[in-house]
């Protein structure tokens, strides 16, 4: 048996690269939002967190695929017809920007967001080297669309950077129950 040994440098390294690191919830796909303090203590082997350049810890979050829209409606907490009807700021998630659209409320097919028009946020994908929509904001068109949303900290965002907005053209059938 050949034994390997690790420079001193590596396992902190390691550990830094775990700590910063998150996933998404396997069972809604909804992000997981642990993250480790800035400049704490993990109790395994004593090593520190700091903060990265940006203010704060960065994730990288494996988000879940869904099968099928079906799938989609199941596992969001909010799921509407409508459509962005311009920016209304930005957020920050995991240490990545996010988009914020007022969206003009059409339907409303699960959930219970109130009455009006509504804030929700693109969850940006993350691991993108800096850029919060490489393949585009998925709300930016001014276009009618089936949003599937979840509150994180309690504002609305899409469930997921690529299945949380489905195009929806008018007197289409729903692709779900």
């Amino acid at each position: 048996m050949k034994r390997i040994r690790l420079g001193p440098g590596l396992i902190p390294c390691l550990l830094l690269s775990m700590l910063l690191t998150a996933c998404g919830d396997n069972m809604t796909g909804a992000p997981v939002t642990t993250q480790p303090a800035p400049n704490s203590t993990s109790p395994i082997l004593g090593s520190t967190t700091t903060q990265v350049p940006s203010g704060g810890p960065v994730a990288c979050v494996d988000w879940v695929r869904f099968e099928t829209p079906q799938d989609q409606y199941n596992n969001a907490s909010l799921v509407l017809i409508g459509k962005s009807v311009g920016r209304a700021g930005e957020t920050t998630i995991y240490g990545h920007e996010a988009t914020t659209h007022l969206v003009e409320v059409e339907q409303v097919l699960k959930g219970d967001p109130g009455g009006g028009n509504l804030r929700i946020s693109s969850m940006p994908p993350t691991c993108t080297g800096g850029v919060s929509y490489p393949e585009g904001d998925p709300l930016d068109p001014n276009q009618r669309a089936i949003i599937f949303a979840t509150r994180q900290g309690g504002e609305w965002f899409t469930v997921t950077p690529a299945q949380g907005v489905l195009p929806f053209q008018q007197g289409a059938e729903l692709p779900f129950r």
